[in-house]
């Protein structure tokens, strides 16, 4: 940081002192009244640690003198996080930490998240909405850590809408195939041509890894995810995808997952929840939609969702 550009923030109100430099700091503070029982007897008097000293002491203590990541919000990179490195590289003579991912602030409905605004949620509160933890976690995971994430209900309609896309591609890889030959099988002249597309879909891979090597480019990185989909999508609607290539796809796919933890975990279906999807479909039957709107609520009660198809009701579990 460029010192000379900076002026005194009072963020701590605890730790504001006269100071000769913008980059001082206090390592021990006298106690006053305001502390209340925040106090220790040391060779200085009554007093407690400086707001900067206690997080180089916790990390030293539980992680050693050198931390590969430490990772805060832009707004503690001065005077906070240049005071840790300040004070523990002067008391170990060691690099205190080797890369420092700085986030920017979590938005909702492009307004800063505050109670008193009226836009704050907990988790609690989207669960009790509908939304899968899932789905809550693919909308943080899916900005990148150093733009302003503007977080709003919407967005979550759109992560399920790209996790339903996800799940049902993968669900096509497996059941393709099922039903297509591997590529010595091909008959010639039937079209399912080993052609140049396999080569396209596997650099898709290898530009998911790039892309998070650049500063964990996460939005590159999900480019080659959905780039992968519609390409091999394509390629099977073409019936270019013999077993190999699929084999390889659901391999590649196997490590693209291993980093992003996105795939559902299959659950089987409580008989409490099977016998409502029953009785569901009963009353769709009797054309009581009443009933049936009642019984869906009751399945999503107990943390499963219920989606009519052409061949019938598909049961999901919300809690993933």
């Amino acid at each position: 940081m460029n010192l000379e550009e900076l002026r005194p923030s009072g963020r701590v109100r605890h730790d504001e002192y006269e100071k000769e430099s913008i980059g001082d700091f206090a390592l021990w503070k006298a106690w006053n009244e305001a502390d209340g029982d925040v106090g220790w007897e040391s060779p200085w008097g009554l007093g407690r640690p400086g707001w900067h000293i206690e997080c180089s002491a916790m990390a030293m203590e539980i992680l050693g003198p050198e931390l590969d990541i430490h990772c805060g919000g832009v707004d503690n990179i001065f005077p906070h996080h240049e005071a840790e490195i300040a004070q523990s590289e002067c008391c170990t003579g060691k690099q205190f930490v080797r890369y420092w991912l700085h986030c920017a602030h979590l938005m909702v409905d492009g307004q800063k998240m505050a109670k008193s605004l009226g836009n704050f949620y907990t988790l609690r509160d989207l669960l009790d909405k509908g939304y899968t933890g899932r789905e809550i976690r693919y909308i943080l995971l899916t900005v990148h850590y150093r733009l302003p994430l503007n977080f709003t209900l919407s967005g979550l309609e759109a992560s399920r809408s790209a996790l339903a896309r996800i799940d049902q591609w993968v669900k096509r890889l497996s059941e393709f195939k099922l039903h297509n030959p591997a590529r010595g099988e091909i008959e010639e002249g039937t079209g399912l041509a080993w052609d140049e597309s396999h080569e396209t879909l596997g650099a898709r891979k290898k530009g998911f890894f790039a892309a998070l090597d650049d500063d964990l480019n996460i939005s590159g990185a999900m480019g080659q995810v959905f780039d992968l989909i519609r390409e091999s999508n394509a390629a099977m609607d073409r019936g270019n995808c013999p077993t190999e290539q699929i084999d390889r796809l659901l391999g590649d796919w196997e490590s693209i997952n291993q980093v992003l933890c996105l795939q559902a975990e299959e659950r089987e279906v409580p008989d409490e929840v099977s016998a409502l999807v029953e009785q569901r479909e009963v009353a769709r039957a009797a054309k009581d939609w009443q009933g049936s709107d009642d019984i869906r609520a009751k399945i999503m009660a107990l943390g499963w969702s219920v989606k009519d198809t052409k061949t019938g009701p598909e049961v999901g579990c919300l809690i993933k």
